[in-house]
């Protein structure tokens, strides 16, 4: 009898371990879940009328559409430190040389937010650039490539201060370096376009 004890309450505890390491893992701060990315980020550059372009007339307004979707069975808890949740930078083509960051002027409150996205939901963000850059001059002719992602404190829902892998997966809250332009499961692909 007590070895049979002793084997349910075996089972029982790996069997909340388990429940655990799952609950744990769909909401870490990587953003990779048992079944892969929790979120899938994408970014869409569109013209004036939400029609995707890849070529735009000088002083034409550009659309950004960032779009982050939860791929997860269950809602998913983002944490900000701020009362902004995403980004978007302008860059000059196949460099890092930053042009225009949507964040730089922008007032934010200073309280923590969070946001939470349903399963299988898509949260949308979208921003027009006016083809300016941080100094509000306008633009040259040229290639250019555009990133946006959230800028989450962690993926874990906590507001606390941002872990390292968080940090390098999200988004930053200012002028991107060269080595915050990957894409993450928070960070969108550079997605390429020319004014003309």
């Amino acid at each position: 009898m007590l070895t049979r004890v002793i084997h349910i309450a075996g089972v029982a505890v790996c069997a909340a371990l388990l429940l655990g390491a799952t609950q744990c893992q769909s909401s870490s701060s990587n953003g990779i879940g048992p079944n892969g990315p929790v979120f899938v980020t994408t970014l869409a550059v569109e013209d004036a009328n939400g029609v995707l372009s890849s070529t735009f007339s000088s002083g034409e307004t550009i659309q950004f559409v960032l779009s982050v979707r939860n791929r997860s069975s269950s809602s998913q808890t983002l944490a900000f430190n701020t009362s902004q949740q995403s980004n978007f930078a302008v860059l000059h083509s196949g460099t890092a040389t930053e042009v225009w960051t949507w964040a730089l002027g922008q007032s934010f409150s200073q309280s923590t937010t969070s946001l939470t996205i349903a399963a299988g939901q898509t949260q949308t963000f979208t921003v027009t650039w006016n083809q300016t850059d941080d100094n509000k001059q306008p633009v040259p002719s040229g290639a250019y490539e555009v990133i946006a992602g959230l800028t989450c404190t962690n993926g874990s829902g906590s507001a606390s201060s941002s872990t390292s892998s968080a940090s390098t997966l999200c988004m930053p809250t200012g002028i991107p370096t060269s080595g915050q332009l990957a894409p993450s499961v928070y960070i969108s692909t550079l997605s390429p376009f020319t004014i003309q």
